[in-house]
């Protein structure tokens, strides 16, 4: 490595501060060292707040392949703390740095984990690539599309990894339904219909900490104007995308999965009246697909102000319909006028049992209105995943991650690349440019999805 070394010394004395931090100004040329399988994989994470303490602390250590060798945050207290607790838990030799192309500098690295507000995603992802090094980026994959197609297109080009952190790709209860019960088994017929919703009571925000005791001129080198936006960041415009990207984005992102397919049209409104963000706290969309198996359609909504309901994404075929969650949320449905013989054999087979093993229901009447209604969905559960190439047992953040990091090690092979990624994010900044237009339908052409 020690070619490597050399070019990355030249590398940072080649990057200079300015605007939003430092800027690569002549990329350099460089493999990261090949891996054999017993090699573990050395990584940085860069970012230690509320999702990269949950990568260094809930993820990494339950990752025998990964070798968490640095931290990066601009916040001193940040990376001190998450460097000094990691080393004290785990006996490690952690690194802590400021400046992330020094950190690139002197560190041999294979991987780095990117958890950083969404604005920095674009430039520290395709300067790693650039560098050798496969990365890991939390969504969204930046607060622009423009940026997200440039991350994308570094991925093609360097032939390293980009996986993103829509941890939904690695469930195994996801991966489950939809490679086996969906592809497979052809379950539930032909599916006509999503919907899903991501309700909470508020919008999350932090105050700062005092320990942190932070250089305002310091931080306006790295994209920030105030204090605030460093704690809340995805309440501003110009550096994330608010509770569409945060949120809305995993599990529209199922909706296109499922479907197999991306929207051609998307109608959405939602404004920010109920906590006064830049960004709306509130909103709604119809999402119009056309699938390989017919027209479909996706309703979405988010409302910040009410847990009502919660966090759930639903299915309705004309065969069943399910509701799945990263959550205790699951369920199953069979259409009543589906002969509960045609489910035995998934029975059988051990996917699914029967919570009622009820097989017969009457149509009954409703009150006294004289409305009648058909008879209710008999109701089923996922008894066990079978029939799977690979069952990861893990939480659905530390599985994302262990995926990429085997993927590095070639024992697998990526579940979500930026790719992927990109086509959702289409659609995603598609919502965005809809709710700024208070409200507009969006048409979306097949040749904005490709790369």
């Amino acid at each position: 490595m020690t070619t490597g070394k050399t070019n990355r010394r030249n590398f940072i004395k080649t990057s200079t501060l300015f605007g939003t931090g430092l800027v690569l100004a002549n990329p350099f040329s460089i493999t990261a060292k090949p891996l054999m399988a017993a090699d573990k994989v050395n990584v940085a994470v860069v970012g230690c707040g509320g999702r990269g303490g949950g990568v260094i602390f809930s993820n990494i250590p339950k990752i025998p392949s990964a070798n968490l060798v640095a931290v990066c945050d601009i916040v001193e207290s940040r990376r001190e703390r998450a460097k000094d607790r990691y080393n004290k838990e785990h006996n490690g030799k952690v690194k802590a740095y400021e400046n992330f192309y020094e950190m690139l500098e002197k560190e041999n690295l294979d991987a780095i984990v990117l958890t950083t507000p969404d604005f920095w995603h674009k430039k520290h992802t395709v300067d790693a690539l650039e560098a050798g090094l496969h990365v890991y980026c939390e969504k969204a994959m930046s607060n622009n599309i423009e940026d997200a197609r440039k991350m994308a297109e570094a991925m093609k080009k360097s032939g390293k990894l980009l996986q993103i952190g829509r941890q939904r790709r690695s469930n195994d209860r996801y991966r489950f339904t939809y490679n086996v019960l969906l592809e497979r088994e052809k379950m539930f017929g032909r599916l006509t219909h999503a919907i899903g919703q991501w309700n909470r009571s508020r919008i999350w925000t932090q105050r700062p900490n005092k320990r942190d005791n932070l250089d305002l001129a310091k931080l306006k080198e790295y994209g920030f104007d105030t204090v605030d936006q460093v704690y809340n960041w995805r309440n501003y415009k110009k550096l994330g995308g608010g509770v569409v990207s945060d949120l809305g984005s995993h599990q529209i992102d199922i909706f296109n999965w499922f479907f197999d397919a991306y929207p051609h049209t998307v109608y959405a409104a939602g404004n920010n009246s109920y906590f006064g963000f830049e960004q709306a706290d509130t909103m709604a969309t119809i999402l119009e697909y056309d699938t390989p198996n017919g027209p479909a359609i996706g309703i979405y909504e988010n409302i910040s102000n009410s847990r009502a309901i919660g966090v759930y994404e639903r299915f309705v075929g004309d065969d069943g319909a399910f509701i799945i969650s990263e959550g205790k949320d699951n369920k199953i449905y069979r259409e009543s006028r589906v002969h509960s013989k045609k489910w035995q054999k998934y029975i059988d087979k051990g996917y699914i049992s029967n919570l009622a093993d009820m097989q017969k229901y009457k149509e009954k009447e409703s009150g006294d209105s004289g409305i009648k209604e058909t008879a209710p969905q008999i109701s089923y559960d996922i008894n066990e995943m079978k029939d799977m190439g690979k069952v990861y047992n893990l939480a659905a953040h530390t599985a994302h991650l262990y995926n990429f990091i085997e993927s590095v090690r070639e024992e697998e092979t990526l579940n979500y690349d930026a790719v992927k990624s990109y086509k959702s994010e289409v659609c995603i900044y598609k919502i965005h440019e809809a709710i700024n237009a208070g409200g507009n339908r969006i048409r979306i052409t097949d040749k904005e999805y490709d790369i």
